[in-house]
């Protein structure tokens, strides 16, 4: 899916309130309620096409319990999103206006608890793949899991319907025709709807008066206190995850964990060897296997910005083993002796990957985003040849300690194009640099450990991946075979 910024048009004051309301009454929870009812809303929408906005209606229908105790996690279960777009507002519809329709779906929500709403977005929400027959409307239906909120005070909690926003892939059934086309669309609510999905109750404990601090108009000081509380440790989910967001940026939801979607894809770059003037080149693609959108959170940054920060993991996958294939270079050992080695990469852990993405641009529309992807990696070197002669390192010639490499992606969505630059979804260029240890183990019948560090070891060797496009489960663009990139200096 294509990562967006939260919507919000409040102001940092009302992003402050969000805050109190995460700790007086929304936090990610264990638990889950029960005793449930379905709710089924009709909810008018303007959607912008690129052939103009529209009018839509869209059909949101969840199961919800009628009652939490306070401390219980909530879950609306069971949720689907139906909607009916007009054939002739999809002008990129093929030619003959047959195509297969899939993609995802993200619906922002908010859950107000004691007149204070906290955003809540549900993503990840996968779109069935149905047919477009030419002149007619197409019908399509969203569905997923959706995240827990959990109540820390007594209050009815509200849930109501915010802004919609669809990706929606167009493959026309031709086999000689061009490439997918992605059509993303963004929805509002219209003016005159009542976007209310539903209500649940919950009960002061029994013997307990209800917490006044969850009461509209409580206490100043109280409230600062909860407004403090988020970035403490100690507060159940606030350090868990640590997310890299600007130290002047307020918390206003979560941390918490969302559905994760598995995804693969290939990446294949170089690494410059400053001490060689030359780069260790990966030419055949490694194989990368996701997770994506683990975790979530939002914040209000000053001057009104809004920011939403994504968790995802990555690893590699070479013949069952978390590394890149084994990439071959010829260097001049000391500018004038060829010598020629096989380098492993192998990751000690799964990579971290958290994206920033950012509100839309007041005057582009656009919403730019950036993505740092975090590994450690045990650097071996084997089948090292001198001037054409093999020279026997033994099988442990490695770095003293892992490689810490830090590469970061920049791009944007929107619309005409739908991305630019790197996205963890499409893929681009993720660029950073690379400090290699010094070498230990090498050499079968000799100690070779200061020759190699002397030749490779040192900081800020320039590093450029290139990530192919992904295949995302459930989305047929890219699969079952995404694209493999080539190297690009």
């Amino acid at each position: 899916m294509i990562f967006r910024a939260l919507r919000t048009r409040r102001t940092a004051q009302a992003g402050a309130v969000g805050v109190v309301a995460l700790l007086a009454g929304l936090m990610p929870g264990s638990g889950v309620a029960s005793d449930t009812r379905v709710i089924d809303a009709d909810i008018g929408y303007t959607c912008a096409f690129g052939s103009g906005a529209r009018q839509v209606a869209v059909n949101v229908s969840a199961e919800f319990p009628t009652s939490s105790p306070v401390g219980t996690a909530v879950r609306p279960e069971q949720v689907r999103l139906g909607l009916t777009l007009p054939h002739a507002a999809l002008t990129e519809l093929p030619a003959d206006g047959t195509a297969q329709v899939s993609g995802s779906a993200r619906l922002a929500t908010a859950v107000t608890q004691n007149g204070t709403p906290t955003d809540v977005m549900w993503q990840q929400l996968a779109v069935e793949e149905v047919s477009a027959a030419p002149d007619e409307d197409v019908v399509i239906e969203a569905a997923g899991e959706v995240p827990t909120v959990t109540p820390r005070s007594a209050g009815d909690m509200v849930f109501t319907a915010g802004a919609l926003d669809l990706d929606l892939v167009l493959r026309s059934g031709d086999t000689t025709a061009p490439d997918p086309v992605v059509v993303s669309l963004s929805c509002t609510v219209d003016p005159d709807q009542q976007p209310e999905l539903g209500t649940v109750r919950v009960p002061a404990p029994i013997g307990e008066a209800p917490d006044p601090l969850a009461t509209p108009g409580g206490p100043g000081p109280a409230v600062r206190e909860r407004a403090a509380a988020p970035v403490d440790p100690s507060v159940a989910g606030a350090g868990d995850y640590d997310p890299p967001v600007p130290a002047d940026c307020t918390l206003i939801y979560g941390p918490v964990e969302t559905p994760a979607r598995g995804a693969h894809g290939y990446m294949a770059g170089y690494s410059n060897v400053n001490k060689q003037k030359a780069a260790m080149v990966f030419k055949d693609p490694g194989h990368l296997r996701l997770q994506l959108n683990s975790a979530t959170a939002a914040y209000m940054c000053p001057e009104g910005k809004s920011l939403t920060w994504l968790k995802s993991e990555a690893t590699l996958d070479y013949d069952g083993k978390p590394q890149m294939p084994p990439a071959t270079s010829t260097f001049l050992t000391f500018g004038f002796m060829p010598t020629t080695a096989t380098l492993e990469l192998e990751l000690t852990e799964p990579a971290r990957i958290d994206t920033l993405a950012e509100g839309p641009d007041p005057v582009t529309r656009r919403r730019p985003e950036t993505t740092t992807s975090t590994q450690e990696m045990n650097l071996r070197l084997y089948d090292v040849k001198v001037n054409g002669t093999p020279l026997d390192v033994g099988p442990a010639c490695r770095t003293v300690r892992p490689v810490k490499l830090v590469l970061t992606g920049k791009g944007s969505t929107g619309r005409n194009p739908a991305t630019e630059g790197y996205t963890v979804k499409t893929g681009g260029a993720l660029t950073g640099f690379a400090d290699i240890p010094a070498f230990s183990g090498c050499g079968a019948t000799e100690d070779l450990d200061n020759v190699f560090t002397a030749a490779v070891s040192g900081k800020g060797n320039f590093t450029k991946m290139m990530q192919g496009a992904l295949c995302v489960d459930e989305v047929p663009l890219n699969c079952p075979e995404p694209p493999r990139p080539l190297p690009e200096r």
